[in-house]
């Protein structure tokens, strides 16, 4: 997922996995579903942006 990230945002890529500190590497199971919260916030935020009050529901597929 990091690296998904990385290919798409230079500001990342500069800074996570080969390019990181030794010490952060940014893999650890916490740190992904971190990552994960945040992007899917940011996606939730985006689609209540663009409806506005209206209901949405979003269905995940965990593939």
């Amino acid at each position: 997922m990091v690296k998904l990230l990385a290919s798409y945002n230079e500001e990342v890529k500069a800074i996570v996995l080969a390019n990181a500190p030794q010490n952060a590497k940014y893999t650890l199971g916490t740190i992904q579903k971190k990552i994960l919260d945040l992007m899917s916030c940011n996606v939730q935020r985006a689609i209540h942006n663009e409806i506005s009050n209206a209901k949405f529901c979003l269905i995940v597929d965990e593939s």
